[in-house]
């Protein structure tokens, strides 16, 4: 059973996508297909989701989306600037859709002190159908999930039972869902 708190994000999602009239994309790396698994659970999302690409290691990310090289050698994947290039690539790959969306992180355990928790989040938009125009970068930040389960409250929405790498997957997966909210309602 999908938790109660992201279905309710993400049916806020597809509503915002059905009143803008905007279909969305996702490249997800941290959050291996959970994105694509809540929003295709809502009844009518095909009309507004055109799917999700899980790119958990470096090749495919470099393959399937255009990530560069040089930009996992010298930032990583758990960095803003990987995230841009995923949510532009996933958007330059999928044509009828205006907007993207992508995660990357470490959602631990074992990860580099500076990496454990850290997720980057990326949003894209074509302002234009002319597919000849560049997509534009709408936002891309990154947060530590830890944090975001204590400001969110998010702590009580857990099952006793999940491990820390778990809830860090549910918190990234409502931040995503969030930011792709604020977009569409700006």
């Amino acid at each position: 059973m999908l938790p109660e708190f992201l279905m309710q994000a993400a049916t806020k999602v597809k509503t915002a996508l059905m009143l803008k009239d905007e279909k969305l994309v996702i490249a997800e790396s941290c959050t291996g297909g959970l994105l694509a698994t809540l929003l295709t659970s809502l009844p009518g999302i095909s009309d507004f989701f055109c799917g999700s690409a899980v790119v958990y290691r470096w090749d495919t990310k470099m393959k399937w989306l255009g990530v560069q090289p040089e930009t996992l050698e010298k930032y990583t994947d758990v960095s803003c600037e990987t995230a841009r290039e995923m949510a532009l690539g996933v958007l330059n790959q999928t044509p009828e859709a205006s907007l993207a969306a992508s995660i990357s992180g470490h959602l631990g355990p074992n990860a580099p002190k500076h990496q454990d928790g850290l997720i980057c989040i990326a949003i894209a938009r074509r302002r234009s159908p002319d597919l000849h125009s560049p997509p534009e970068l709408m936002t891309v930040e990154s947060f530590e999930c830890d944090t975001l389960i204590d400001e969110l409250q998010l702590a009580g929405n857990f099952s006793p039972e999940l491990t820390l790498r778990q809830r860090r997957q549910l918190a990234a997966a409502f931040q995503l869902l969030q930011m792709i909210l604020n977009t569409l309602e700006q």
